[in-house]
């Protein structure tokens, strides 16, 4: 009796994924590039490389979608007035809504959300656990033959520092789209 319930749960879950699997969508992204600080952190910075890796969450039709991602971005330290500034990285983990437009096989977004951004600045002995937010554009197609897709955005990251600052940077990423 136990393997036949076993057995129709099995049955009914197969004939309900099925059908949510054809509604939702979830996809893997991964990227890199370069991120480029912007205002204060121009100041002491140069650019550096970034990363990029995020789960898309949402039906391929809705006019909205989920993203999670994490973000790095490696920013090179500059020597200003004979002071050289060691390299730093921020890290962040957010949440965003992306608001997708179809024109043909070329899909552009725009992208935008907030959350987790832990920033340790050189002779920092702790990280600082700060809050922030994002905003950009990408466009995102699939490669020919394959069922893989690319993508290209840049986002503006507004990280506000615990001490009343604000650092701004702007990642520009390639990536793939599984």
């Amino acid at each position: 009796m136990k393997r036949l319930v076993v057995a129709m749960a099995v049955l009914a879950a197969g004939g309900i994924v099925r059908p949510l699997q054809a509604q939702q969508t979830v996809h893997l992204g991964i990227g890199g590039g370069t991120a480029i600080p912007v205002g204060k952190l121009d100041a002491a910075y140069s650019g550096g490389p970034s990363g990029l890796a995020y789960l898309a969450i949402g039906p391929s039709d809705a006019p909205l979608g989920l993203r999670l991602d994490y973000q790095y971005a490696g920013l090179s330290g500059k020597t200003v007035g004979g002071v050289a500034t060691q390299d730093t990285h921020i890290s962040s983990v957010t949440a965003n809504l992306v608001i997708p437009f179809r024109v043909g096989e070329v899909k552009p977004y725009l992208i935008g959300g907030g959350g987790w951004y832990p920033v340790r600045l050189p002779g920092e002995t702790k990280r600082e656990n700060d809050r922030g937010y994002n905003a950009g554009a990408g466009i995102g197609f699939s490669l020919p033959y394959t069922n893989i897709g690319a993508f290209v955005e840049v986002r503006y990251h507004d990280v506000n520092r615990s001490d009343t600052s604000s650092y701004h940077f702007i990642p520009i990423t390639i990536g793939l789209l599984f």
